[in-house]
């Protein structure tokens, strides 16, 4: 993530989680978490508010949320008390090999600057344990753009996006199975979301 794109959610952290806490994508979440086992430990990459924390805490998971931005991470610790936030860049994760049993990604790798994709996934891949479940969520389309985000004040960011068959094919150079694979259509932007399996 770039310095100006943490700057923006440092600058508009309360307004964004007022925004997001309460917009639960609960079939989503639900079936992540019946791909996992009980009380998996689980990080959730990018973890903004602490909304997705709180929803693995209350299914008695153990969850850890990590964000670039400290305000972010000030707003989910106040929202989720009881939760575990760490400030972290999803570029340099500070895990031991083989740490989690389930990583949740919804719109992390879409702030990460596409030729860094392939070792991050690699790195993903690394600290979750053998058949270790991921989920990954992001924009559909292509290259790299700036985009004017109603959420951060109409902050100007720097955004990936992905046709499917490309994302795809990083999975599998990463060492992970593909479960399932699908775009579907958000309120701002379609979305890709893959399941897939550390093989």
């Amino acid at each position: 993530m770039n310095i100006e794109t943490i700057k923006s959610f440092d600058n508009f952290a309360e307004q964004y989680a007022d925004f997001t806490f309460s917009n639960i994508l609960q079939y989503e979440l639900n079936r992540f978490i019946s791909l996992i086992p009980k009380k998996s430990e689980i990080l959730d990459l990018a973890c903004g508010s602490g909304r997705d924390v709180q929803y693995f805490l209350d299914y008695g998971l153990q969850p850890i949320g990590i964000d670039a931005s400290e305000n972010m991470i000030n707003e989910a610790k106040k929202r989720v008390p009881n939760g575990d936030f760490k400030i972290m860049y999803i570029e340099s994760l500070n895990f031991k090999d083989q740490s989690f049993d389930g990583i949740w990604a919804l719109d992390a790798l879409s702030y990460a600057e596409k030729k860094d994709m392939q070792k991050i996934l690699e790195s993903i891949n690394n600290i979750l344990k053998k058949e270790g479940i991921i989920f990954v969520s992001v924009r559909h389309g292509e290259g790299e753009q700036i985009i004017e985000y109603e959420k951060l004040g109409k902050s100007q960011i720097k955004v990936s996006f992905f046709e499917q068959h490309e994302l795809e094919n990083l999975f599998k150079m990463a060492g992970f199975e593909i479960l399932n694979s699908f775009t579907q259509d958000g309120e701002d932007f379609s979305w890709i979301n893959i399941y897939a399996k550390k093989k």
